[in-house]
């Protein structure tokens, strides 16, 4: 935790009530195990609640309605909350505020580049470092960490930050309130070729679309975004993608998906809002995953997933069909194990 806060003070932030001792200092953070002394941790649980007695946390966020065995009031405190989770996420979006370094200052740092056609609302903050592309535009109150690069055109939102080394291409457009990680690339071109006439070789198949971001958007360091073939490739509104995410031209994501890392989207599939897609999953171009589907990490989707289906596995099936395809085939390794053992018998009792 940066700095010191006493239970009591913290409580009074979280609007959560102290049974314990008030005045004790908190300065570090830990899980129920881990904690020591002047830690706070959380209970979100019976089973956490049980472990209390054992951890040598000072003190710990509480769901109300939990009871929490062998708390001695005498020496630590619980702050009873209405959902430990949702406080503890309040609680690390005060402490990041806090330990985040300063953004840069309003205005363009006199190291940066940008085209007498952009247009920067005065109060945004432009890092050193960066260039701003002809008739680019950057919203109000918008900040551009060191080595951001925009494109001809491009559109970054109100209140948007972008971290170092970010590339957004020609004509691309972010909405409002986005985070965008390091080193993220937005509007590459697709992944298109056809044979070479001569029989050798490829041609490339040029991209004229562009990428188009919804507001509230998180996208995670190193993820990559490919322009469309004719259209856009739209990112909804509220979409969380994760490090190093691939994809492809002309997908469209629908709100409140959730990808997270190293998902793979080929070319012109369809993920319906509120998505879910485990980490290492891929999806086949011109494929579509329906609204509140989940997949599984790692699973290929070689087919359509309807809407709230849970698939996963290589290829993807729904989900108590590849549980009964696994079994099976647990089933089939173990005869195969107790044959081989069978037939080393049978050769070793024939041995003379």
């Amino acid at each position: 935790m940066v700095g010191s806060i006493t239970t009591q003070a913290l409580a009074d932030m979280l609007g959560g009530k102290v049974v314990g001792r008030g005045d004790l200092p908190l300065g570090d953070l830990a899980g129920i195990d881990d904690a020591g002394p002047g830690a706070l941790s959380f209970i979100r649980s019976a089973a956490y609640a049980d472990r209390w007695a054992a951890s040598r946390a000072s003190a710990a966020l509480v769901t109300v309605g939990i009871e929490v065995p062998g708390h001695d009031p005498e020496t630590r405190a619980l702050i009873y909350v209405e959902n430990a989770d949702r406080s503890l996420v309040t609680l690390l979006e005060h402490l990041t505020r806090l330990a985040a370094p300063p953004p840069p200052p309003r205005g363009v740092h006199p190291s940066s580049v940008a085209d007498d056609s952009a247009t920067i609302d005065p109060t945004a903050s432009i890092g050193p470092l960066c260039v701003i592309g002809a008739e680019a535009r950057v919203g109000p109150g918008a900040v551009l960490h060191s080595g951001v690069t925009l494109g001809k055109s491009a559109v970054i939102g109100a209140r948007c930050v972008i971290h170092p080394g970010v590339v957004i291409y020609h004509h691309c457009v972010v909405g409002d309130d986005c985070l965008i990680h390091a080193n993220v690339n937005i509007g590459a071109d697709g992944f298109g070729f056809i044979p070479h006439p001569a029989g050798q070789g490829l041609i490339k198949v040029p991209h004229l679309g562009h990428v188009v971001v919804g507001s509230n958007v998180e996208i995670g360091a190193g993820a990559c975004i490919d322009r469309g073939k004719f259209g856009p490739t739209t990112i909804g509104d509220g979409v969380k993608i994760d490090n190093l995410v691939q994809i492809g031209h002309q997908v469209q994501v629908g709100p409140h998906a959730v990808l997270c890392g190293q998902v793979g989207l080929g070319g012109s599939c369809k993920v319906g809002a509120g998505a879910m897609l485990g980490g290492q999953s891929g999806v086949r171009d011109n494929r579509t995953v329906g609204q509140g589907a989940m997949i599984g990490a790692q699973s290929g989707v070689m087919k359509d997933v309807p809407a709230g289906q849970m698939v996963f596995g290589t290829p993807a099936r729904p989900g108590l069909n590849s549980l009964r395809s696994a079994a099976g085939t647990d089933r089939l390794l173990r005869a195969i194990r107790l044959l081989n053992d069978r037939v080393d018998t049978l050769e070793r009792d024939a041995q003379p």
